[in-house]
């Protein structure tokens, strides 16, 4: 220790060494580190830059989105064992229903069920009417392969059978086109169990960056959803901005896979601008909340020489806990010709003239869809469904659809099946005495509710 204590380093041999050609290295040394980490520091900026651009971070939220749609996918087709794109050949369907309008004196109640599988090729589809919980009527359809039967329990003990291909051909050889009048210009054939192409909705999707302007809005945006008691989200703002060409060519190719129109045959549906679309990601979690028009969509659909126009607006939220997906909420709001269901003017003149006035019919839609995992039904529950027809008035359906995979056997209806459109003139007498005794009997039932 005491050799220790008798080393000496002289302070001015110090000073002279940091004012040397060390000090120099040293502070060189400092100043390239620190260049290295300003450099480090740009190339990270640059990096963040391009890679978390505008582009990436809304795709990794679609991203997100189609993860728990594929999950739900896999989810249905272990429970129904089918593979994609027939996950509904083997369904079941109920509805519970109301409806109510300006010009009903009550309200109606419908109830509906469909089952359909189609390996088997059988099909049932049931409804019921009634009026404060008391039935006015039922009636089934039942279909097996290429063979119809209708069921109406409350008029006759037996069913109706006919085939289901050229049921216009059918009924103009019967007796009832003696009676009201053959079907002109109509082919009518019901195919419940036609094979379809699963659509590749990957390959209707290419080309899109070309057609697609990403931008993010400046400002985050505060959503909040009434359905949800005002439940709020904090959401960054995203704009895409669609080309009017890419989205024509795309409804082209949808129209002929889903309906088997194209513009060969005269059908055209486009738009007549580029289409704008908010998307509003939640920041905490990066999951899209809700996609919503920059303002209405408006599209045409028909022939050049008989073209409809109409307008959609409105949003899709994205608010389950667990998965987005689990919860949809849907809202709707479109303007619809009158002529779009080719009702004859003649009809419509029983509500009153109108001269060089285009009747409309206003769409309002407002439902939920609800995913419950442990039965893998899928609920919908239509809070209101409201349609305004000009000249006529307002209607509103509300109510629950639930859809299902199916559990059980199909099974047609008992009892005799008598040929419909092979009856003859007295078999026909009775079905038309039936009815009348039954339509007397309702009328007289509401009189007494004072309907």
């Amino acid at each position: 220790m005491e050799q220790m204590g008798e080393i000496r380093i002289p302070e001015i041999e110090e000073k002279k060494r940091l004012r040397g050609p060390h000090r120099w290295n040293r502070k060189m040394t400092a100043g390239i580190f620190a260049v290295c980490i300003a450099v480090s520091a740009v190339a990270a900026l640059i990096f963040v830059k391009l890679y978390f651009t505008e582009e990436r971070a809304l795709l990794h939220a679609f991203g997100n989105l189609a993860k728990e749609v594929q999950e739900w996918q896999e989810l249905w087709e272990e429970a129904t064992g089918n593979g994609p794109g027939n996950g509904l050949d083997q369904i079941s369907l109920t509805t519970v229903c109301n409806f109510s309008g300006e010009e009903l004196p009550f309200t109606l109640g419908i109830d509906t069920t469909l089952v359909r599988d189609a390996d088997a090729r059988k099909m049932k589809a049931d409804a019921k009417l009634s009026v404060r919980n008391v039935k006015l009527m039922e009636m089934e359809l039942y279909g097996e392969d290429r063979e119809l039967m209708l069921t109406l329990p409350d008029f006759f003990e037996h069913s109706f059978s006919f085939d289901a291909d050229r049921i216009d051909e059918q009924y103009n050889a019967s007796l009832f086109a003696k009676i009201f009048g053959k079907l002109e210009d109509c082919e009518l054939s019901l195919d419940f169990f036609s094979e379809r192409n699963p659509v590749s909705w990957a390959r209707h999707l290419e080309g899109w960056q070309e057609a697609v302007l990403i931008e993010k809005l400046e400002k985050p945006l505060d959503i909040k959803v009434p359905e949800r008691d005002d439940r709020q989200y904090r959401c960054s703002q995203y704009r895409l901005t669609i080309s009017a060409d890419w989205i024509n060519a795309r409804l082209a190719e949808c129209m002929e896979a889903l309906a088997g129109l194209s513009a060969e045959n005269g059908i055209v549906t486009e738009s007549g601008q580029d289409i704008a679309v908010i998307i509003s990601v939640e920041e905490k979690t990066d999951r899209i909340i809700r996609i919503s028009p920059e303002k209405p969509i408006v599209l045409s659909i028909g022939k050049d020489e008989e073209r409809i126009e109409f307008a959609v607006s409105g949003d899709i939220c994205f608010l389950g806990d667990n998965r987005s997906i689990d919860d949809i909420v849907v809202s709707m709001r479109t303007e619809l010709p009158l002529s779009i269901l080719g009702v004859d003017e003649r009809l419509l003149a029983v509500f009153g003239n109108k001269h060089d006035v285009t009747d409309k019919i206003a769409v309002e839609w407002n439902t939920e869809i609800l995913y419950d995992e442990t039965d893998t039904s899928v609920t919908a529950r239509l809070h209101k469904l409201t349609v305004s027809v000009d000249r006529i008035g307002t209607f509103q359906l509300n109510g629950d659809a639930v859809i299902k995979p199916l559990r059980e056997e199909i099974e047609p209806p008992e009892g005799e099946s008598i040929r419909l459109f092979e009856i003859n003139e007295e078999a026909y007498q009775n079905l038309r005495d039936s009815i009348m005794k039954k339509i007397w009997r309702y009328l007289k039932a509401l009189s007494i509710f004072g309907l």
